[in-house]
Protein backbone atom coordinates (compact mmCIF):
# COMPACT_ATOMS: atom_id res chain seq x y z
CA UNK A 1 0.00 0.00 0.00
CA UNK A 2 1.13 3.83 -1.28
CA UNK A 3 1.78 5.77 1.80
CA UNK A 4 -0.87 8.27 0.00
CA UNK A 5 -3.45 5.52 0.05
CA UNK A 6 -2.34 4.13 4.05
CA UNK A 7 -4.90 4.63 6.67
CA UNK A 8 -5.45 5.28 10.38
CA UNK A 9 -7.00 1.47 9.54
CA UNK A 10 -3.97 0.31 8.86
CA UNK A 11 -2.38 1.06 12.14
CA UNK A 12 -1.25 -1.77 14.52
CA UNK A 13 -3.61 -1.97 17.11
CA UNK A 14 -3.80 0.70 19.66
CA UNK A 15 -1.69 2.95 17.61
CA UNK A 16 -3.66 6.30 16.77
CA UNK A 17 -6.02 5.95 19.25
CA UNK A 18 -6.67 9.27 21.56
CA UNK A 19 -6.24 7.60 24.75
CA UNK A 20 -2.85 6.74 25.96
CA UNK A 21 -1.96 3.97 27.89
CA UNK A 22 -0.54 5.11 31.46
CA UNK A 23 3.05 4.01 31.66
CA UNK A 24 4.03 2.58 34.77
CA UNK A 25 6.84 3.25 35.85
CA UNK A 26 8.43 3.76 39.34
CA UNK A 27 9.00 7.62 40.01
CA UNK A 28 12.06 8.70 42.09
CA UNK A 29 11.20 10.59 46.36
CA UNK A 30 13.41 13.33 47.45
CA UNK A 31 13.02 15.39 50.47
CA UNK A 32 12.19 19.20 50.94
CA UNK A 33 14.95 20.08 53.57
CA UNK A 34 12.97 22.64 55.25
CA UNK A 35 11.85 20.08 57.13
CA UNK A 36 15.47 19.51 58.83
CA UNK A 37 16.49 23.02 58.48
CA UNK A 38 17.64 23.42 62.11
CA UNK A 39 19.26 20.32 62.05
CA UNK A 40 20.93 21.34 58.61
CA UNK A 41 22.62 24.52 60.29
CA UNK A 42 24.20 22.39 62.53
CA UNK A 43 25.18 19.25 60.79
CA UNK A 44 24.77 19.54 57.12
CA UNK A 45 26.69 16.53 55.67
CA UNK A 46 25.32 14.51 58.50
CA UNK A 47 21.90 15.55 58.50
CA UNK A 48 22.06 14.68 54.53
CA UNK A 49 23.61 11.46 55.39
CA UNK A 50 20.38 10.93 57.82
CA UNK A 51 17.80 11.95 55.24
CA UNK A 52 19.52 9.19 52.77
CA UNK A 53 18.99 6.65 55.28
CA UNK A 54 15.56 7.65 55.80
CA UNK A 55 14.59 6.41 52.74
CA UNK A 56 15.02 8.99 50.30
CA UNK A 57 16.89 9.71 46.56
CA UNK A 58 16.95 13.05 46.64
CA UNK A 59 16.52 16.44 48.19
CA UNK A 60 15.13 19.73 47.61
CA UNK A 61 16.70 22.55 48.99
CA UNK A 62 14.89 25.68 50.86
CA UNK A 63 15.93 29.61 51.68
CA UNK A 64 19.61 31.43 52.02
CA UNK A 65 22.72 30.73 51.14
CA UNK A 66 24.24 29.16 54.59
CA UNK A 67 27.20 26.95 53.11
CA UNK A 68 29.24 27.52 49.94
CA UNK A 69 28.21 25.38 47.07
CA UNK A 70 31.07 23.54 46.71
CA UNK A 71 30.67 22.19 50.32
CA UNK A 72 27.07 21.22 49.69
CA UNK A 73 27.77 19.31 46.58
CA UNK A 74 30.25 17.61 48.33
CA UNK A 75 27.49 16.72 50.77
CA UNK A 76 25.56 15.69 48.43
CA UNK A 77 28.01 13.17 46.51
CA UNK A 78 29.38 11.80 50.00
CA UNK A 79 25.95 11.17 51.41
CA UNK A 80 24.61 9.60 47.58
CA UNK A 81 21.82 12.29 47.11
CA UNK A 82 20.55 14.28 44.15
CA UNK A 83 19.67 17.76 44.20
CA UNK A 84 16.61 18.22 42.58
CA UNK A 85 15.40 21.98 43.42
CA UNK A 86 15.85 24.89 45.41
CA UNK A 87 13.33 27.17 47.27
CA UNK A 88 14.81 30.24 45.82
CA UNK A 89 14.19 33.41 47.82
CA UNK A 90 12.82 35.87 45.53
CA UNK A 91 15.09 38.46 45.70
CA UNK A 92 17.85 35.79 44.59
CA UNK A 93 16.27 36.52 41.13
CA UNK A 94 16.43 39.61 40.83
CA UNK A 95 18.52 41.64 37.93
CA UNK A 96 21.03 42.11 40.18
CA UNK A 97 21.24 38.53 42.18
CA UNK A 98 20.38 36.59 39.22
CA UNK A 99 23.42 35.31 37.54
CA UNK A 100 24.96 34.71 41.09
CA UNK A 101 22.21 32.16 41.66
CA UNK A 102 23.06 30.91 38.05
CA UNK A 103 26.90 29.98 38.80
CA UNK A 104 25.78 28.91 42.52
CA UNK A 105 23.50 26.27 41.31
CA UNK A 106 25.77 25.35 38.25
CA UNK A 107 27.90 24.14 40.50
CA UNK A 108 25.35 22.19 42.41
CA UNK A 109 24.28 20.18 39.26
CA UNK A 110 20.91 21.89 40.32
CA UNK A 111 18.18 22.35 36.97
CA UNK A 112 15.23 23.18 39.40
CA UNK A 113 15.06 27.04 40.71
CA UNK A 114 11.25 27.59 42.48
CA UNK A 115 10.02 30.49 44.23
CA UNK A 116 8.57 29.12 47.34
CA UNK A 117 6.02 31.90 47.79
CA UNK A 118 4.70 35.81 47.26
CA UNK A 119 3.57 37.86 50.04
CA UNK A 120 -0.83 38.20 50.19
CA UNK A 121 -0.28 41.82 48.49
CA UNK A 122 0.78 40.05 45.61
CA UNK A 123 -2.08 37.88 45.02
CA UNK A 124 -5.08 40.09 46.09
CA UNK A 125 -5.47 41.63 42.80
CA UNK A 126 -5.33 40.69 38.79
CA UNK A 127 -3.34 42.96 38.31
CA UNK A 128 -0.89 42.25 40.83
CA UNK A 129 -0.53 38.43 39.74
CA UNK A 130 -0.09 39.36 36.19
CA UNK A 131 2.87 41.80 37.40
CA UNK A 132 4.09 38.73 39.20
CA UNK A 133 3.84 36.61 36.18
CA UNK A 134 5.56 38.70 33.69
CA UNK A 135 8.77 39.13 36.39
CA UNK A 136 8.65 35.09 36.58
CA UNK A 137 8.36 34.73 32.71
CA UNK A 138 11.46 37.06 32.13
CA UNK A 139 13.33 34.86 35.12
CA UNK A 140 12.28 31.81 33.27
CA UNK A 141 13.63 33.50 29.50
CA UNK A 142 17.14 34.43 31.59
CA UNK A 143 17.03 31.03 33.23
CA UNK A 144 16.49 29.06 30.07
CA UNK A 145 19.68 30.37 28.55
CA UNK A 146 21.55 28.60 30.93
CA UNK A 147 19.82 25.18 31.15
CA UNK A 148 17.71 25.75 33.80
CA UNK A 149 13.82 26.23 34.67
CA UNK A 150 12.01 28.47 37.61
CA UNK A 151 8.24 27.72 39.00
CA UNK A 152 5.92 28.57 41.79
CA UNK A 153 5.09 26.76 44.32
CA UNK A 154 1.93 27.31 46.20
CA UNK A 155 0.30 28.06 49.43
CA UNK A 156 -3.47 28.80 50.55
CA UNK A 157 -3.78 32.14 49.22
CA UNK A 158 -3.37 31.07 45.26
CA UNK A 159 -6.53 29.57 45.98
CA UNK A 160 -8.50 32.16 47.17
CA UNK A 161 -10.39 34.67 44.80
CA UNK A 162 -8.57 38.26 43.62
CA UNK A 163 -10.68 41.18 45.46
CA UNK A 164 -11.26 42.46 41.82
CA UNK A 165 -11.97 39.96 39.68
CA UNK A 166 -12.55 36.75 41.78
CA UNK A 167 -10.41 34.60 39.58
CA UNK A 168 -7.40 31.96 40.94
CA UNK A 169 -4.25 33.67 41.91
CA UNK A 170 -2.96 30.21 40.43
CA UNK A 171 -4.60 30.37 37.44
CA UNK A 172 -3.71 33.44 36.28
CA UNK A 173 -0.16 32.57 37.19
CA UNK A 174 -0.25 29.62 35.52
CA UNK A 175 -2.06 31.21 32.07
CA UNK A 176 0.56 34.10 31.99
CA UNK A 177 3.52 32.71 31.88
CA UNK A 178 5.32 30.30 29.82
CA UNK A 179 4.51 26.43 29.87
CA UNK A 180 8.22 25.09 30.91
CA UNK A 181 7.56 27.33 34.18
CA UNK A 182 6.59 24.44 36.79
CA UNK A 183 3.30 24.75 38.52
CA UNK A 184 4.75 23.09 41.77
CA UNK A 185 1.77 22.08 43.32
CA UNK A 186 1.63 21.74 47.19
CA UNK A 187 -1.66 19.15 47.03
CA UNK A 188 -1.65 20.15 51.50
CA UNK A 189 -1.11 23.73 51.49
CA UNK A 190 -3.50 23.86 48.52
CA UNK A 191 -6.54 22.18 49.50
CA UNK A 192 -5.73 23.79 53.31
CA UNK A 193 -6.70 27.11 50.99
CA UNK A 194 -10.00 25.04 49.45
CA UNK A 195 -8.53 24.23 46.24
CA UNK A 196 -9.02 21.30 44.01
CA UNK A 197 -5.51 19.87 43.57
CA UNK A 198 -6.30 16.96 41.86
CA UNK A 199 -8.03 18.68 39.29
CA UNK A 200 -5.26 21.70 38.97
CA UNK A 201 -2.55 19.04 38.13
CA UNK A 202 -4.85 17.78 35.34
CA UNK A 203 -6.17 21.17 34.41
CA UNK A 204 -1.98 22.48 33.59
CA UNK A 205 -0.94 19.31 31.64
CA UNK A 206 2.95 19.41 32.12
CA UNK A 207 3.72 21.37 34.45
CA UNK A 208 3.77 19.27 37.73
CA UNK A 209 7.59 18.56 36.95
CA UNK A 210 8.17 18.30 40.60
CA UNK A 211 5.24 17.98 43.31
CA UNK A 212 4.99 18.60 47.10
CA UNK A 213 3.31 15.93 48.85
CA UNK A 214 1.76 16.35 52.36
CA UNK A 215 -1.32 14.90 53.81
CA UNK A 216 -4.49 16.96 54.53
CA UNK A 217 -7.16 16.79 57.05
CA UNK A 218 -9.86 19.41 57.53
CA UNK A 219 -10.49 18.41 60.76
CA UNK A 220 -7.09 18.01 62.79
CA UNK A 221 -3.26 19.12 61.60
CA UNK A 222 -1.91 15.83 63.09
CA UNK A 223 -3.33 13.58 60.34
CA UNK A 224 -0.62 11.02 58.00
CA UNK A 225 -1.04 10.11 54.36
CA UNK A 226 -3.26 6.79 54.87
CA UNK A 227 -5.26 8.26 58.13
CA UNK A 228 -8.58 7.73 57.69
CA UNK A 229 -9.14 11.91 58.67
CA UNK A 230 -6.77 12.34 55.93
CA UNK A 231 -9.02 13.43 52.55
CA UNK A 232 -6.93 12.99 50.15
CA UNK A 233 -7.11 10.43 47.23
CA UNK A 234 -3.90 9.09 46.40
CA UNK A 235 -4.79 6.72 43.80
CA UNK A 236 -6.48 9.69 41.88
CA UNK A 237 -3.83 12.02 42.32
CA UNK A 238 -0.85 9.60 41.40
CA UNK A 239 -2.73 8.15 38.57
CA UNK A 240 -3.35 11.98 37.25
CA UNK A 241 0.19 12.87 38.07
CA UNK A 242 1.65 9.71 35.98
CA UNK A 243 -0.59 10.48 33.02
CA UNK A 244 -1.15 14.20 32.68
CA UNK A 245 1.07 16.45 35.54
CA UNK A 246 4.52 15.07 33.92
CA UNK A 247 5.69 14.55 37.32
CA UNK A 248 9.74 13.66 37.77
CA UNK A 249 10.03 13.93 41.31
CA UNK A 250 7.62 13.53 44.24
CA UNK A 251 8.75 15.49 47.09
CA UNK A 252 7.86 15.23 50.57
CA UNK A 253 7.40 17.89 52.78
CA UNK A 254 6.00 16.72 56.43
CA UNK A 255 6.34 17.67 59.89
CA UNK A 256 4.21 16.78 62.83
CA UNK A 257 5.45 17.74 66.09
CA UNK A 258 3.10 15.88 67.60
CA UNK A 259 3.38 12.86 66.21
CA UNK A 260 6.50 13.02 65.89
CA UNK A 261 7.67 15.66 68.46
CA UNK A 262 11.53 17.06 68.18
CA UNK A 263 11.94 14.61 64.98
CA UNK A 264 11.99 15.56 61.55
CA UNK A 265 13.88 12.47 60.33
CA UNK A 266 11.35 9.61 61.84
CA UNK A 267 8.78 11.96 60.01
CA UNK A 268 10.45 11.58 56.97
CA UNK A 269 11.34 8.15 57.34
CA UNK A 270 7.82 7.05 57.99
CA UNK A 271 6.49 9.36 54.83
CA UNK A 272 9.07 7.46 52.98
CA UNK A 273 8.21 4.04 54.36
CA UNK A 274 3.76 5.24 52.93
CA UNK A 275 5.63 6.03 49.87
CA UNK A 276 7.69 2.66 49.45
CA UNK A 277 4.59 0.66 50.24
CA UNK A 278 2.62 2.27 47.33
CA UNK A 279 5.21 0.11 45.13
CA UNK A 280 6.54 4.11 43.99
CA UNK A 281 3.72 5.64 42.86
Amino acid sequence: MSNSTRGINSLPPGWGENEQPVVETKLPLAAQLFTVADMMSKDLRGTLKLVKEAGYDGVEFAGGLKSTAQEIRYALDEAGLQVVGWHTPWEYLSPNNIYSTITYNKVLGNQFIIVPWMPDETLHTRESCLKFAAELTWVSDVLGMHGMVTGYHNHATEFRPTDDTGELPWDIIAQNTPSNVIMQNDIGNGMRGGGDMIEMLRKYPGRGVTVHMKPYSPESRDTFFDDPNCTIEWDEYFEIARKDAGVRWYIVEYMNNIRYPNDPIAALAASAEWFRSRNGR
